[in-house]
C-alpha cells in the first residue's frame, strides 16, 4: 500500500504532504495547511466549519481535518521555532488565507509531495513556507530575556519545577506562568511537552521501542507519551515510528541527543 504522506521533521516543526482521511488534533504549534491543488479541504473547529484552500491555525486549536481526494501541505511551526511567537501572540483563531499568496512554492510543495526534493531542499523548502506565513502577520517583538532563560533551562535539563525555574529568573511563580503565558503565546507546561515530543521525534524509524522513547524522552510512561502524541499529531506514535503508511524521511542527525554520565542517551531539543 503506497504511503498516504510524506514527512519531513525539523528541529522545530515538520512539513507534510499528502492525504488527511480525516484527522482530528490539537497541537499547541501553530499550523499552516495548504492544498496542492484548487480543491478546497474542509476544517471544522469548535465554532467554524472551513471549506478552503489555505488556512491557518493558531496554536492550541482542536480541528478536524478532512482531504481524502486531494493532497494537502501541512507546515508545524513549534513553540521552539524563532518565529513562533509572531503567529502565536493575538492569533489563536482559525482563519482563512489566499492560497496565492504561497503561490512561489507551490511547484516546490509538490515536488516534495512527490518524492522529487531531496531532505536538505526540504529543509529549506520549511524555512521559506514560514517566512512567507510570518510575512501575513505583524512582527513580535523580542522574547523578554528571562523567558528565553527559562526556554534554555528547559532546553537543557528534564523534570525542572516552575518553583526551580522561577527562582532562577528572580520571579514568583504566579508571575513566570503568567509572564511566559503573554510573551510564548502558550503555558509553561505545553511548551515543556513540545520538547519532549520533539525529542520523541529524533528517534523516528530508528528501531527503537517506545517505551525506550517515552522513558528517555521524559515522559512517566508510555502511555502518556502516547497519548500526548496522538493528541498532538492525530494518529498513534506506532504509525509514525513503526507503520508503512506514512513515509517519514531519514533525519541526518540528533541535533536533540547528547550523551549522559551514566550512559544513556539523553534527548534535548536545541531548536
Amino acid at each position: 500500500m503506497a504511503p498516504v504522506g510524506r514527512m519531513h521533521v525539523v528541529p522545530s516543526g515538520f512539513l507534510y504532504a499528502g492525504r488527511f482521511d480525516d484527522v482530528t488534533n490539537q497541537r499547541q504549534s501553530a499550523v499552516l495547511y495548504l492544498a496542492l491543488n484548487a480543491d478546497a479541504f474542509e476544517v471544522q473547529t469548535a465554532d467554524t466549519r472551513f471549506a478552503t484552500s489555505a488556512l491557518f491555525v493558531g496554536p492550541g486549536v482542536r480541528k478536524r481535518i478532512r482531504a481524502k481526494d486531494s493532497p494537502v501541505v501541512s507546515i508545524d511551526i513549534s513553540p521552539t521555532h524563532r518565529a513562533f511567537p509572531t503567529f502565536a501572540r493575538g492569533h489563536p483563531a482559525a482563519r482563512a488565507w489566499p492560497r496565492a499568496h504561497f503561490a512561489a512554492l507551490q511547484d516546490t510543495l509538490m515536488a516534495f509531495r512527490e518524492w522529487r526534493l531531496a531532505p536538505a531542499e526540504a529543509d529549506r523548502l520549511y524555512e521559506q513556507a514560514v517566512d512567507l506565513a510570518a510575512a501575513r502577520l505583524p512582527a513580535a517583538g523580542p522574547l523578554d530575556p528571562r523567558v528565553r532563560e527559562v526556554m534554555r533551562r528547559l532546553r537543557g535539563q528534564h523534570g525542572l519545577s516552575t518553583q526551580e525555574l522561577a527562582e532562577a529568573v528572580n520571579l514568583s511563580k504566579d508571575w513566570l506562568v503568567h509572564l511566559f503565558q503573554r510573551e510564548v503565546g502558550i503555558p509553561l507546561r505545553r511548551y515543556e511537552q513540545t520538547l519532549k515530543l520533539q525529542a520523541a521525534a529524533a528517534y523516528l524509524r530508528r528501531g527503537v521501542s517506545l517505551t525506550e522513547v517515552a522513558a528517555i524522552a521524559g515522559f512517566s510512561d508510555s502511555s502518556h507519551f502516547s497519548k500526548l502524541w496522538k493528541q498532538h499529531f492525530g494518529f498513534p506514535p506506532q504509525r509514525s515510528f513503526m507503520g508503512e503508511e506514512l513515509f517519514v524521511d531519514p533525519m541526518s542527525s540528533l541535533p536533540c541527543v547528547r550523551a549522559s554520565t551514566d550512559g544513556l542517551d539523553t534527548l534535548v531539543p536545541t531548536g
